[in-house]
């Protein structure tokens, strides 16, 4: 099957800014859409996304990627012969003819690169994550969840670490995806109780964005929710420091550090929070930081570093960066690099070094939930996929949610001794090439009657007005002082 037709969209994302979607059908009528996201916190070595520069939308529009589709891109693959992706993308690549992609742009490329993964895997009537788990030979699992709950940096204002994430123990998504929003919920009260109604608007991600708390504060609200909810959960940062490092040193919460003094910092966090992972921890050209985390190479750390600008989905910088295995996790996404073989090569470059994988989404997200199909097709360790809130990430939410619900289904109703390919119950510990086993769904519970959570924090109570005096600040007990 080929080809049929091309149809490029300017579309808006989550920020409400333009970016790109294209539309692809095949001879058959099947049609499938794919749309770019755009980041706002990026690495330097990230693949140029492609903008018009002036006109409509302060310049940030897609037409030029339009036109470029339209007369330099189409003609060539009307007629082009489906699942054939690598030989698509390498075609893609070769009309671009840059090392950045920044010709036709990085969004071109993967808008097209995705639209043709999808469809290839419509033709075939397979859902889209076994399509890229048989592409790949992977075993399909279902991913930690990294939701985001409070966001700061580049996302939202008031705070200098990017991303407060949890990350429950239970990959389940129906338990996974309770455990974030009886979480998320029980965090917007607190908020709200001690920062006012204010504290209740979001970020770029759905994280909350407070003005006037701290990282000690919010570690504090999250650390006492645990075990108190669905599941247990870790606790992950997303720092992000290249936001907040500029001729040396690292301004953060009214300090100036070094590298060797931001350390200490995360350690002391981690000391009182039994911190998970921390992302981006320096930034990407602090050559005091990148030491610092070569020496840990090897070593027992006090939390898993994960590189995300260090690294940028790209294989090469990935191979580079790991060998001496500087990083325990790697950030994968895919406009980072403009292809989905480039992706897929950065997937395996990764595992290749022990790593990690961890599937993301940007801050600029569209509908599109193909991140879940990728992350649980793959077998990633972790998928960021932001709040559980705005459309645009709860899209990745819900379709977790079919394809357990589908897969539960499936195994219902399969004869017995059948195959039904399924996610494994074992801990995570990445995916290892599919062989003669098939891993089969854990057994169902029982479902029981959701009850909303009842926050364990301490909450402020009102008191009766007092004569004026200097105000206290919120101290991280949660507990305003009386």
């Amino acid at each position: 099957m080929t080809i049929k037709q091309i149809i490029p969209y300017q579309i808006l994302d989550s920020r409400g800014e333009p970016t790109l979607m294209v539309q692809m059908s095949s001879e058959n009528g099947k049609t499938a859409k794919f749309a770019v996201p755009a980041g706002a916190s990026l690495g330097k070595t990230e693949a140029v996304e492609k903008r018009d520069g002036e006109g409509p939308y302060g310049g940030l529009g897609v037409l030029h990627c339009i036109e470029a589709i339209n007369t330099v891109i189409t003609p060539k693959f009307i007629g082009y012969p489906l699942d054939q992706l690598e030989d698509f993308d390498e075609l893609l690549i070769a009309l671009d003819g840059s090392e950045r992609k920044e010709n036709l742009g990085a969004n071109t490329l993967l808008a097209l690169s995705g639209a043709y993964l999808k469809l290839s895997a419509l033709e075939k009537n397979q859902p889209l994550w076994q399509y890229i788990s048989e592409h790949n030979n992977t075993s399909p699992e279902f991913p930690q969840l990294f939701a985001t709950i409070v966001g700061g940096g580049k996302h939202a204002p008031g705070l200098d670490i990017q991303e407060y994430m949890i990350v429950p123990q239970n990959t389940n998504p129906d338990i996974a995806t309770q455990t974030i929003y009886d979480v998320y919920h029980t965090i917007r009260t607190v908020m709200e109780n001690l920062y006012g109604p204010s504290a209740t608007l979001v970020g770029d991600e759905g994280g909350l964005a407070p003005i006037g708390t701290s990282t000690e504060v919010i570690l504090e609200a999250l650390s006492q929710l645990n075990g108190k909810v669905q599941s247990k959960f870790d606790i992950a940062l997303d720092a992000a420091a290249n936001s907040f490092y500029k001729d040396g040193l690292y301004t953060i919460e009214t300090q100036s550090l070094h590298a060797s003094d931001l350390f200490k910092l995360y350690q002391g966090w981690d000391s009182k929070f039994n911190l998970y992972s921390i992302e981006d921890p320096f930034a990407e050209d602090d050559l005091e930081g990148t030491e610092i985390i070569k020496n840990m190479a090897g070593k027992p750390k006090p939390f898993l570093v994960v590189a995300d600008d260090y690294t940028t989905t790209n294989k090469s910088r990935i191979e580079e960066m790991q060998k001496d295995t500087l990083f325990d996790g790697i950030v994968i996404k895919p406009n980072q690099v403009g292809t989905f073989t480039e992706t897929f090569a950065a997937i395996a470059a990764a595992r290749a070094s022990k790593a990690k994988v961890i599937i993301s989404h940007r801050s600029g997200e569209t509908t599109d939930s193909l991140l879940a199909d990728l992350a649980y097709g793959v077998g990633a360790m972790g998928l960021k996929l932001g709040a559980p809130i705005r459309g645009e990430r709860v899209a990745k939410y819900n379709r977790l949610l079919e394809i357990a619900a589908d897969l539960d289904s499936n195994q219902r109703q399969s004869p017995v001794g059948s195959r039904v390919i399924s996610p494994s119950a074992t801990a995570k510990t990445g995916s290892a090439p599919a062989g003669t086993s098939t891993p089969q769904l854990p057994p169902s519970t029982p479902p029981v009657a959701y009850k909303p959570p009842v926050s364990p924090i301490v909450q402020p109570q009102p008191v009766a007005p007092a004569a004026p005096t200097t105000a206290a600040q919120p101290t991280s007990s949660l507990v305003p002082p009386s």
